[in-house]
């Protein structure tokens, strides 16, 4: 499996997520720590905690860049 469809898979269980877990960078380290722990089937074994808090800080759900929701 390519990196980009690793990126797609994680993403995608992301949004499955309800939105208030989705708020704060703490949010992101747990999830992608729990994911790869639980599903490593999804991920290469050139695949990193760090590759996947990469590709989740983008998507938090907070109101601008690293602020809290109002």
């Amino acid at each position: 499996m390519s990196q980009l469809d690793e990126r797609a898979r994680v993403l995608e269980e992301w949004f499955r997520l309800p939105e208030s877990r989705r708020r704060h960078p703490t949010d992101v380290i747990a999830f992608a720590y729990r994911l790869l722990q639980d599903r490593p089937d999804l991920f290469g074994a050139a695949t990193s905690h760090e590759n996947v808090v990469a590709w989740l800080l983008p998507h938090l759900a907070v109101d601008g860049v690293w602020g809290s929701p109002s």
